[in-house]
């Protein structure tokens, strides 16, 4: 036993010093390399998720859709209204008269003719029938920044995620003089906030590539009142807490999103505003909306009660692009 507790000794003292050499090593050759890792790898690799949901945040869709299509019209449309029109020729009139000669009626025939641009003062009372095709060739442009839909928060809390990691990797020392000025900072007391603001946080996003909203005329016309969004006041959970706490301290001051989220679901319950309409459930409500009325036939249907197709409802696109409307044949 002595003799296998000495070799288990002198093993142990090997493989110690074996994993000692290694790990000097492996902290040698980082060391040398660690600003190549921090300035190559891992500052682009963070600062890049963080570049791409600002950008994908500051973003504006700008597209022109051309609608080129005819619209049947079989309709009869009632006009009633007093006009004026002008005679495009010369109207000759033929009419029985008579005439009072000595106290006797006489009859006689009366030729007239009303000339060419004679007003006459009428009045319309009709039905007028409208059975044609009407062609129909407009583009509708539509531009819609993403921060201003409800895509801004899940953009946003992805940004909240890696902002701080950005923000303290373009603080942190890119050689060995900027560490050793760090170090010497330290050791007198005065640290440095690796969450200052830098280039980097004053213009995460450089810019894009085309233009949106270019000599957009309508940019100024406001939005209808009864499609207005409502702002309920949500904010997105954030990322990583402790570093979360210093970007967003206002926030936290009320609590913290989970708080802040709460009352706000309170306040839009109060208000009477659907959940649907701000909690991610809208598209099963578009669902079960378009289930409640699809048409065959003529006649309103519920889901699966009717049709060749079955239901017309793809409940795997959440409503968004629903499959055309099953109609049998007439």
């Amino acid at each position: 036993m002595r003799t296998f507790g000495k070799w288990i000794w002198r093993f142990m003292v090997i493989f110690s010093f074996i994993v000692n050499i290694i790990l000097v090593v492996v902290l040698l050759v980082l060391g040398l390399f660690i600003f190549e890792i921090k300035n190559q790898i891992a500052q682009p690799l963070i600062t890049g998720l963080h570049q791409t949901a600002v950008g994908l945040d500051n973003a504006t869709i700008d597209w022109t859709i051309p609608v080129r299509d005819s619209i049947p019209l079989d309709l009869t449309i009632p006009l009633s209204t007093r006009t004026t029109v002008v005679l495009a020729a010369a109207v000759p009139l033929t009419v029985d008269a008579s005439i009072v000669l000595n106290g006797q009626n006489i009859p006689v025939d009366v030729s007239l003719s009303l000339p060419e641009g004679t007003a006459l003062d009428v009045f319309l009372n009709l039905d007028v029938p409208v059975q044609q095709t009407v062609p129909v060739s407009l583009d509708v442009r539509a531009v819609i920044p993403i921060n201003q839909t409800q895509m801004h928060d899940p953009i946003t809390n992805l940004g909240l995620l890696f902002e701080p990691l950005a923000i303290g990797l373009t603080n942190l020392p890119d050689n060995f003089a900027e560490a050793g000025t760090m170090v010497s900072n330290v050791l007198s007391g005065n640290p440095p906030n690796l969450l200052a603001e830098n280039d980097y946080t004053r213009q995460p996003w450089p810019g894009y590539s085309i233009t949106a909203g270019l000599d957009y005329p309508l940019v100024g016309e406001l939005m209808p009142n009864e499609n207005r969004p409502q702002v309920i006041g949500f904010v997105p959970t954030g990322g990583i807490p402790a570093l979360d706490q210093q970007v967003r301290p206002e926030v936290y001051a009320q609590g913290g999103p989970a708080a802040v989220n709460a009352q706000a679901r309170q306040q839009a319950e109060a208000n009477g505003i659907p959940a649907y309409t701000y909690d991610g459930t809208m598209g099963q409500f578009y669902v079960e909306q378009q289930a409640q009325n699809i048409t065959v036939d003529g006649d309103s249907q519920a889901a699966g009660t009717g049709g060749s197709e079955g239901s017309p409802i793809n409940e795997g696109d959440q409503g968004i692009m629903p499959t055309p409307m099953a109609t049998a044949a007439p």
